[in-house]
């Protein structure tokens, strides 16, 4: 059906091609009369053939999606065998070599751990002996310091003495002078009296 200019800008702005209040199809949508409504439902079916022919020595891969589909001919010529072997062999060497690096390891750990240990014994040694030398040595100092504290004491006490002494004895001296010249001078007055 050819459309009207009119009609194509109504469908250009998303409007019907005959508006409703004209008529046409649209307008029938008011109508109370029964209407059937037809629907068929097409389903598509698609069906892949990952079918795969592999000759004998060969190797096929297919994939679809995230799926991959392999074959091999059972006529390898034994690649399968031999990659096998070689894995196989791969891993035996992986693992000695494996086996060999952490006995090296653990061979280092335990010769690291026998040095600190006797680093350790010879520095606790000498620390010890040095303690015992330092103990010494204040031992003596402390001694010294007796000694001399007690010689001080003594030299103190001795001149306290020394110092008591001669002055209880100038003390009789003075005493012993007073009397002297008390005696000197009661004789003069005497001799002035008579």
């Amino acid at each position: 059906m050819i459309k009207r200019p009119e009609q194509l800008k109504l469908m250009a702005i998303g409007l019907p091609a005959t508006p409703l209040n004209i008529g046409g199809p649209q307008a029938k949508r008011n109508d109370n009369s029964s209407s059937t409504t037809n629907t068929t439902t097409n389903t598509t079916t698609n069906i892949t053939d990952r079918r795969m022919v592999v000759d004998g020595g060969g190797a096929a891969v297919n994939g679809s999606n995230n799926t991959t589909f392999n074959s091999v001919s059972t006529t390898d010529l034994g690649a399968i065998a031999g990659a096998m072997d070689l894995a196989k062999t791969s891993l035996q060497t992986e693992n000695a070599d494996m086996t060999s690096a952490v006995g090296l390891a653990n061979q280092t750990f335990n010769k690291t751990v026998d040095a600190n240990t006797a680093m350790f014994g010879i520095n606790a040694s000498n620390m010890m002996d040095g303690f015992s030398k330092l103990l010494d040595a204040s031992n003596a100092v402390i001694q010294t310091a007796k000694d001399v504290n007690q010689t001080a004491t003594q030299d103190v006490a001795s001149a306290y003495q020394a110092a008591h002494d001669t002055s209880t004895g100038q003390n009789f001296m003075v005493a012993g002078g007073l009397i002297i010249a008390g005696i000197v001078a009661v004789t003069a007055l005497k001799g002035k009296h008579a």
